[in-house]
């Protein structure tokens, strides 16, 4: 049996859970001890689906609209969405996703936003991007900078394409890019990032909103409401004592991680890290006010960036939510700590990000906050033997992480048998554009 292990860059997630693991070591050990809680060709009319990801089996992957990736936190683009094949030294294919969806004629974008920054930076990313090294010169503030890369990017190449204007009925290279839509698939905080790339910038080419050039919206594992994970970390580290609630170690930390990765120096990457959080994502943005009947507070992210729900323009709107079942799995057990004290605090998890917060039925916590437009599915792990339930899913699934029944069950985190289990991560993206396809998304 093969032995297969992570690819190291893939999990930053994992990185930080051990950082903030190791420096509150004593207080996830106690919460852990605590135990848990329990000319738009889609058919907007057509019911959502629901329930579990149906297989693609020989339905056409191919969407009437170009789709666009987004990204997740820590990891740049050739660090997301990877394939299945693994090398001799445990990495999955770079831009496996993609390739396998090119190679079934499907037109994918994949931009490459910034491994650390806020939703807001990263969402404006997502949209456009210029050439540059630092922040400001990435998101063309400087007024000199040549768009490279993100959705406006995307649009002028698909929209170059006498072939794929004329799939749509563009008569002009003009018309195209004022009326080219896409289908979004995001990952982790490259969710939130597209939620405000939808709401607070516009398109280019049309001056529109950006959501009306968007016509699905697809959450895997996505970080919507934050995770109390970064809560702790800016509780052990004391970073909201002063106004600015920031914390110049992890911003420079960031700006290392950055300019070793990709040649960026990012140094506001700390607010990744606030960003994240469940106060900033559903009570306020404002990280030292706290709402009572006497103090009123600055909206929450979520309160601010609420869904288009626009009956000239629908949108379909999902999410899928996974969960590690069996935290004594070899693929699991080094995330046991953070775990642990996500299940006494939220509940079931990833080990990063909760189930609540991955299935974005509310806008805030608990059921509060009203009531989003997302259709919430459950994505389970395949067993050919129901004695042997699916140990589930780590955050990084949908990326590049390892996952018990990753190539037809021969990959192991050690040397357990997960011979039983079936995992593939590029089938997962093609069952959703199945889907979409069939619905002429």
């Amino acid at each position: 049996m093969s032995t297969i292990t992570p690819y190291p860059c893939a999990s930053r997630w994992t990185r930080w859970a051990r950082w903030s693991s190791g420096a509150a070591w004593w207080l996830i050990v106690i919460a852990g001890a605590l135990g848990s809680h329990h000319g738009s060709a889609a058919t907007a009319s057509a019911p959502a689906y629901t329930g579990p990801l149906q297989p693609a089996g020989t339905r056409s992957v191919v969407t009437h609209w170009p789709v666009l990736l987004s990204h997740p936190w820590g990891n740049d683009t050739t660090t997301s969405f990877r394939g299945d094949r693994v090398d001799a030294h445990g990495n999955y294919d770079v831009f496996g996703v993609k390739q396998m969806l090119e190679a079934e004629g499907v037109a994918v974008y994949q931009p490459d936003k910034v491994p650390f920054a806020s939703h807001e930076d990263r969402g404006r990313l997502l949209n456009r991007k210029c050439a540059g090294v630092t922040l400001r010169q990435l998101l063309c503030d400087s007024g000199s900078g040549q768009v490279v890369d993100g959705l406006e990017h995307a649009t002028v190449h698909y929209c170059s394409q006498p072939d794929k204007r004329a799939r749509h009925g563009f008569a002009t290279e003009g018309d195209c890019r004022k009326g080219l839509k896409f289908n979004l698939i995001c990952h982790s905080q490259g969710c939130p990032d597209s939620r405000y790339m939808m709401v607070a910038t516009t398109q280019a080419f049309s001056g529109l909103p950006l959501y009306r050039h968007i016509v699905s919206w697809t959450s895997l594992a996505g970080a919507n409401k934050g995770t109390a994970q970064a809560d702790l970390v800016l509780k052990l580290t004391s970073w909201c004592l002063t106004s600015a609630c920031r914390s110049r170690l992890l911003a420079t930390y960031s700006a290392w991680a950055s300019w070793r990765s990709d040649r960026k120096l990012i140094f506001d990457g700390d607010e990744s890290i606030r960003a994240l959080t469940r106060h900033y994502m559903t009570v306020s943005t404002d990280m030292r006010c706290h709402p009572s009947a006497h103090r009123a507070c600055p909206p929450s992210f979520n309160e601010r960036y609420r869904f288009p729900e626009d009956p000239a323009h629908p949108i379909l709107y999902q999410s899928f939510s996974i969960r590690i079942n069996d935290i004594q799995h070899p693929c699991h057990r080094q995330h046991a700590f953070i775990w642990r004290y996500l299940n006494s605090v939220e509940g079931p998890n990833d080990g990063n990000i909760s189930v609540e917060s991955q299935a974005f039925t509310t806008y805030g916590s608990n059921g509060q906050g009203g009531r989003t437009p997302v259709v919430a599915r459950p994505f389970e792990g395949v067993t050919l033997d129901a004695r042997k339930p699916h140990p589930g899913f780590y955050h990084m699934a949908f990326s590049d992480y390892v996952v018990p029944g990753i190539n037809l069950g021969r990959g192991s985190c050690g040397s357990e048998d997960n011979s039983a289990f079936r995992f593939s991560r590029v089938q997962v993206y093609r069952d959703v554009l199945a889907e979409l396809a069939e619905r002429g998304y």
